[in-house]
C-alpha cells in the first residue's frame, strides 16, 4: 500500500500533540509494512533542518519539504477583515507546496493521501484532480470549536468580537469540508459524535494519538512535585497557565507553601519566566519530554479551551504519572475519575485534589499504576496501526 502523509509541520522530533502525533501515526503505518511518502511544511516557527531527523526515520520515510512563513502580517490580517475567507486556512496556501504535490502525484500512484489536519485541507481539490487516490483527514481536533471557546472566554469585548469573526469563517469552511473526504480519522470519540452532529456521513474511525508504551520507564518519585508541559504558542495552554497561577496557586501556596511546581514549554512568555523563583521552576522548551517527567510527581493539565485530546496525558500515564486535569483537558481520553486520574473544574477543586494527592501517597503511587494499565490497553502504537490499517483497506478495497 502506498501512502502519503500531508503534514501541517515536520514532526521531528516529536515533542509537542501536533509532532507526536503525526509522527506516531507514521510510526504506526510504517510498523504495517506501509510505503510512505511525507510533504511537509517547514515552517519557521518550527523550522527543522531535514539534516537533523533520525535517520531510521528519514531512511523509512520518503521526506520532502517547502519551507513556509507563519509571521503574521498585520496588513494580511487587516484586509482578510473585508473578506469572507478564513483568515487561518489562508496562511497555509502556498504556490510552492501545491507545485511539489502535483509533481509528486503525477510521479506516484498513490492509494491513500492522509492529510494532517484541517490546515493541510486547501489542496484536497489538487489531490482530486491529479489522483485516483482515497483522501483521509487526520482530524486532530474540531477546529472552530476550539476558537469558540477561546472567544467565551474571552473578557476584551474588541478581542471577542475578532475571536467570534476569527471562529465563525473557521466554521463555515470545517463544515464545507465535511464530507470532501473519503474518511476521516477522528482522535476522540467526541471529535467522532460531534462530526456525525454536524452532518459529516463519510466513513469515520477513532485513532487516538499512541505512544509506544515500551518506551516509557515508571521510576519512583523522590519529593512531592507538580509540573506542567506544553507549548505556550497555543493559546489555550497559555490560557490554562495564566489561570493556574491567577486562580489555583494562591490557595496552594496559602495551605502548603512548601510545594515545588515546574513549568516547562517552548515559547514561555517573559512575564512567566519572570515569576520564577525556589518552589516556581520556570523553564522554556525542552529537549527531551521523558527526562523532564522522571524525578517529578504529578502532572497537571489546566485547560480551559482547546478541542481534541492533550498527548502530553497519554505520555504521563504512559510514565505512570499521576495526573489532575481539567475535564476539557482529558476530553477524549477513556479514563475513569478516582482510578486513573483526578478531574477538577474550579481552582479550590484542583488545589483540594493537588493537596489530597500531597497527604495520600498511596492514592498518588496507584493513580499512575492504574494509568500505566489504561495505555497499555487503549493507547498502544502496535494495536492502532492494525485497527488503522485495516480501516485504509476497507476505503481502498484492497
Amino acid at each position: 500500500m502506498k501512502v502519503i502523509q500531508l503534514c501541517i509541520r515536520v514532526p521531528y522530533p516529536p515533542r509537542d500533540g501536533a509532532t507526536i502525533a503525526m509522527y506516531n501515526i507514521s510510526k504506526a503505518l510504517l510498523q504495517q509494512q506501509v510505503d510512505l511518502d511525507m510533504l511537509s511544511f517547514n515552517t519557521n516557527k518550527s523550522f527543522v533542518s531535514v539534516h537533523e531527523i533520525n535517520r531510521e526515520f528519514a531512511d523509512a520515510v520518503s521526506i520532502q519539504t517547502v519551507d513556509l512563513n507563519l509571521e503574521i502580517n498585520p496588513l494580511d490580517a487587516f484586509l482578510n477583515l473585508f473578506s469572507t475567507n478564513s483568515f487561518h486556512i489562508e496562511r497555509f496556501r502556498s504556490a510552492e507546496f501545491e507545485s511539489v504535490l502535483i509533481n509528486k502525484l503525477r510521479q506516484t500512484a498513490y492509494d491513500i493521501v492522509l492529510f494532517e489536519g484541517l490546515y493541510m485541507s486547501p489542496y484536497h481539490g489538487i489531490v482530486k484532480h491529479y489522483s485516483k487516490a482515497k483522501t483521509i483527514l487526520r482530524s486532530h481536533n474540531i477546529e472552530f470549536v476550539i476558537w469558540e471557546r477561546l472567544a467565551a472566554a474571552c473578557t476584551n469585548p474588541l478581542k471577542k468580537w475578532y475571536l467570534n469573526l476569527l471562529a465563525n469563517r473557521l466554521k463555515q469552511y470545517e463544515l464545507s469540508m465535511l464530507n470532501s473526504f473519503n474518511a476521516i480519522l477522528p482522535i476522540t470519540p467526541v471529535d467522532e459524535l460531534h462530526y456525525e452532529r454536524l452532518g459529516s456521513t463519510v466513513p469515520k474511525l477513532t485513532i487516538p494519538i499512541g505512544v509506544n508504551v515500551s518506551d516509557y520507564e515508571i521510576h519512583p518519585v523522590g519529593e512531592f512535585s507538580l509540573f506542567h508541559l506544553g507549548s505556550m504558542n497555543w493559546m489555550p495552554n497559555l490560557e490554562a497557565v495564566d489561570w493556574f497561577l491567577e486562580k489555583v496557586y494562591p490557595i496552594i501556596r496559602n495551605k502548603d507553601p512548601q510545594i515545588r511546581i515546574y513549568l516547562a514549554g517552548k515559547d514561555m512568555p517573559e512575564r512567566i519566566f519572570d515569576r520564577h523563583d525556589d518552589l516556581l521552576k520556570v523553564e522554556g522548551q525542552i529537549s527531551d519530554s521523558k527526562k523532564y517527567m522522571k524525578d517529578k510527581a504529578v502532572m497537571m493539565v489546566p485547560l480551559l479551551s482547546g478541542g481534541g485530546m492533550r498527548v502530553k496525558i497519554i505520555e504521563g500515564m504512559a510514565a505512570g504519572k499521576a495526573i489532575i486535569s481539567t475535564a476539557v483537558g482529558a476530553e477524549g481520553i477513556e479514563y475513569t475519575h478516582g482510578k486513573n486520574i483526578l478531574i477538577a473544574d474550579t481552582p479550590q477543586e484542583f488545589a483540594e485534589e493537588i493537596l489530597r494527592l500531597k497527604q495520600d501517597p498511596q492514592l498518588l503511587n496507584q493513580l499512575g499504576l492504574n494509568a500505566r494499565k489504561l495505555v497499555e490497553q487503549c493507547y498502544d502504537n502496535a494495536v492502532l496501526g492494525k485497527r488503522l490499517t485495516g480501516f485504509i483497506q476497507n476505503i481502498t478495497g484492497n
